[in-house]
């Protein structure tokens, strides 16, 4: 239906609320009724098409009855739409087709509970963020009245927005947790994002790389021709999707996960020096315990005195100087990426590999410089593209807040239509058009 402007109604007049209210082509409205604080609307259709959409006879009216929506509420009043609908049948014994009803979709689609304009109001207020059962108590019906009207017009509106993902040319692959199922098992969705635009464009049920490198090998041709870059944190399956689907795109290892991981590694060495001497886990009164945050904190953040009580907690509790060179090694990775030359970055890079695999070093670093070697190219890649996988990351918060929204989701359908609806910056214009039959 076509909404008109409300705010020139008098809702003492019932005339003006009728016209207002309905102000469809060919739609008229035969009674208003009103109890309470509840209105309802009876309308009928004045044009019918009476011909069998099987034989192409006339066709007879078999019966009228009357079929309920719930319409968007005016002045604080509930609206309820009661359509006096046409149903038919054909007279002719020998055709298949016996009986029918008329449907309309501009008043409501087939088996809807709510009007189209309730409908897709009730969408765009849900994909924006807010709560159903919000929704639900506004409209004055039930939740599951309003969950499967957002779904049904939010897969219908995402179909539609066909120009919502031909803009990607650097994409990025990232997990998150969908759903805990049990004790000890989870299940892992597959976030696809425009880390150019920020932008999701799809959620899949899986981190499978069959499934993965299913999905982007059926896009289109034009659309993978444009990626030029594939952000990724150091996952195999992921890499070996960007490899056989997309060869041409550079694929970025993302800088937090490598950060993430060097001071993962700091953090290891931290605790086995500890508890070596001591045989325990860090207590207060330990010096590598109480530098844990500092050790953490990026070195042109400190200062002069956090780095002084650094040095002295390192003097104390780290004799041997393990700590100390994984301290370097991690912010040595952290200049890394801040350098702006590409040939020094990559002599940086070379070097801190060959350092950290010497047979003097800790173990734990000489297994970080072999992820690092393994992920050479991928991780030297940044200073090509200055790309990350930080904008998919972004969107798992907002799809986080979703599911808080929600107060999480167990069906994978109903959390893949609400995350995309406000993650995905669907054309919140293209709503009007659309047609559920």
């Amino acid at each position: 239906m076509t909404i008109k402007n409300r705010s020139t109604l008098v809702h003492t007049d019932p005339t003006l609320i009728r016209h207002t209210l309905v102000g469809l082509k060919n739609i008229r409205v035969l009674e208003y009724r009103r109890t309470g604080a509840k209105v309802e609307l009876l309308i009928e259709q004045t044009h019918i098409d009476q011909s069998c959409p099987a034989c192409q006879g006339p066709a007879l009216v078999k019966d009228r009855p009357i079929v309920r929506y719930i319409d968007l509420p005016a002045f604080g009043t509930n609206i309820t739409i009661a359509w006096r609908k046409h149903r038919l049948q054909c007279p002719v014994p020998a055709c298949p087709r016996t009986t029918w009803t008329l449907t309309d979709h501009r008043i409501a689609a087939k088996q809807a509970l709510l009007t189209t304009r309730c409908a897709k109001w009730a969408t765009e207020q849900v994909g924006r963020g807010r709560a159903v059962a919000d929704v639900a108590r506004e409209l004055g019906c039930d939740w599951h009245t309003i969950n499967d009207t957002v779904t049904l017009y939010g897969e219908t509106l995402l179909a539609a927005d066909t120009k919502r993902v031909t803009a990607t040319t650097a994409l990025g692959l990232d997990e998150t947790s969908f759903v805990k199922r049990g004790q000890h098992r989870r299940e892992y969705v597959t976030t696809i994002a425009d880390v150019g635009n920020h932008q999701l464009l799809e959620i899949l049920p899986t981190r499978d790389f069959t499934d993965v490198a299913r999905w982007v090998h059926d896009q289109p041709g034009g659309w993978k021709g444009n990626i030029k870059y594939g952000a990724l944190d150091m996952s195999p399956t992921y890499a070996a999707v960007y490899t056989v689907t997309l060869p041409g795109a550079k694929q970025v290892v993302d800088a937090f996960h490598l950060v993430q991981l060097a001071n993962r590694t700091l953090d290891e060495i931290r605790r086995r020096v500890q508890r070596e001497p001591t045989g325990h886990r860090g207590r207060s009164n330990d010096p590598l315990f109480r530098a844990r945050r500092i050790l953490l904190a990026g070195e042109e953040h400190l200062s002069e005195t956090a780095h002084d009580r650094l040095l002295s907690l390192l003097t104390l509790g780290d004799p041997g100087g393990e700590v100390a060179i994984g301290y370097r090694v991690k912010e040595r990775i952290r200049e890394f990426y801040r350098c702006g030359d590409q040939d020094l970055a990559r002599g940086m890079l070379v070097e801190l590999v060959e350092h950290c695999r010497r047979p003097s070093m800790p173990k734990e670093l000489r297994r970080l410089g072999g992820t690092i070697s393994r992920w050479f190219e991928k991780i030297w890649n940044y200073h090509l593209a200055r790309v990350s996988n930080g904008p998919t990351e972004a969107l798992n918060n907002l799809i986080k807040r979703v599911k808080r929204v929600g107060y999480g989701f167990r069906n994978f359908r109903n959390y893949r239509v609400r995350a995309l609806l406000y993650a995905g910056k669907p054309n919140w214009r293209l709503l009007g058009s659309i047609v559920v039959q």
